[in-house]
């Protein structure tokens, strides 16, 4: 499997600049589709919740978008919370944006994790290899699992200060954000990665870094 790993995408800053036109449409498109996709979520699969969604079909779509554009996925995922979960929905403005901070948490940890622990533990830094066994474990623990942890205990504790969410329910809302979040990642991006991920590559627009 080592020899697999393409050691050009890792954790620089900007390794190749300038953002080429090819990669500003991709991210664009990205975030459309991220922010009418939080915003169908949230209005046609609402949760108990103001904001969230029981099943966030979303972020099945912005975990790939994430692993292929590297620190763009933060802001298509801030823009798409905060329009889409946020603003859309009937959230105030001051709680959408805040809300919008929580996906600079959790597809920043993801770019993250995956790209500074894959090369150690031998798989892809894009998720080629997602349908191996090693491939697929590392992509349930550094991509279902801890960006959406760490993004559940922001989002709760942040609906909780502003009155959306009651003591009581605490718990049972953090369970239900982050294992509803773990199994759309799990039946979504997957697929995505496999069957778009060669052509988002092949066409140019994946990110070698943080930005390009």
């Amino acid at each position: 499997m080592s020899e697999k790993i393409d050691m050009r995408y890792g954790l620089r800053w900007n390794p190749n600049p300038p953002i080429t036109v090819h990669q500003l449409v991709a991210i664009a498109l990205a975030t459309g589709v991220y922010t009418i996709l939080a915003w169908i979520g949230v209005i046609s699969l609402p949760f108990q919740v103001p904001g969230v969604s029981a099943f966030f079909i979303a972020m099945g779509f912005g975990v790939p978008f994430t692993m292929w554009f590297g620190g763009w996925g933060m802001v298509m995922g801030f823009i798409g919370t905060a329009i889409g979960a946020g603003v859309l929905s009937g959230l105030p403005l001051p709680v959408s944006l805040a809300f919008g901070v929580g996906d600079i948490i959790l597809f920043g940890s993801l770019h993250l994790l995956y790209r500074g622990l894959a090369p150690r533990f031998g798989v892809d830094p894009i998720g080629r290899d997602v349908f191996t066994k090693r491939g697929i474990l590392f992509f349930w623990i550094i991509a279902a699992t801890i960006p959406h942890i760490l993004c559940a205990i922001y989002g709760i504790g942040l609906l909780y200060l502003v009155g959306f969410v009651p003591q009581d329910l605490i718990v049972v809302t953090f369970f239900g954000f982050w294992i509803s979040n773990m199994f759309v990642v799990m039946i979504i991006s997957p697929f995505l990665l496999k069957l778009l991920g060669p052509v988002v590559e092949r066409q140019g627009m994946t990110s070698f870094g943080w930005w390009t």
